[in-house]
């Protein structure tokens, strides 16, 4: 029977011989701690994005957006939370119809615009092709139109986009409260009796 510490010195006395070896299994045995190491680090980073908080996203006041104006929401445009669909909604002007014809003083355009997820708008008008009213949100009303055919051009403007749409619409206005200017009528002329 070989003595074991004959056998150990024997393996140790020829182990430059052996070195290529020993690399071999020292290398295959230190692949299965770096892909531990590599593992245990993208959990890590896993966890963590996990555990991050999302800052709050600052939103836009509307304390300056015209209140009056909405729009029913679009099916094939669904908007984020907290955020409008930026295009203009469905505008119909009530009154007055097309070819109407209005004898009321004070006159009022009647735009309807629900908004609903829409952004908010705002509008101006103008009559017969004069200059054009300033943006606003308030109801047009306008006093003492003259008698006859009438044009009215209302433009609606995205107040987030700038995006503008123009609507027109004639009627007939008689103002009833106009004086009729005096035409000279002729008198009746007497003839001479003979």
């Amino acid at each position: 029977m070989v003595n074991p510490f004959t056998r150990l010195r024997e393996t140790f006395r020829y182990l430059p011989d052996k070195k290529k070896y020993i690399e071999v299994i020292t290398a295959s045995l230190s692949i299965p701690v770096l892909l531990s190491v590599v593992l245990v680090n993208y959990l890590n980073i896993q966890d963590q994005r996990k555990k991050e908080v999302p800052t709050p996203t600052p939103i836009m006041s509307q304390s300056a957006v015209p209140t009056i104006i909405t729009a029913t929401p679009d099916s094939k445009t669904s908007p984020k939370p907290n955020e409008c669909i930026r295009e203009i909604g469905p505008i119909i002007i009530l009154a007055p119809q097309e070819g109407e014809n209005v004898n009321i003083n004070p006159f009022t355009i009647d735009v309807d615009y629900n908004q609903g997820d829409y952004c908010s708008v705002v509008w101006r008008y103008r009559l017969d092709g004069g200059n054009w009213s300033q943006f606003g949100d308030d109801d047009i009303v306008i006093y003492n139109l003259s008698s006859g055919q009438k044009k009215i051009e209302l433009e609606v403007k995205s107040i987030v986009t700038n995006v503008s749409e123009v609507y027109t619409r004639t009627f007939t206005y008689q103002n009833t409260q106009e004086v009729p200017t005096a035409t000279s009528t002729p008198s009746p002329t007497t003839l001479p009796q003979s």
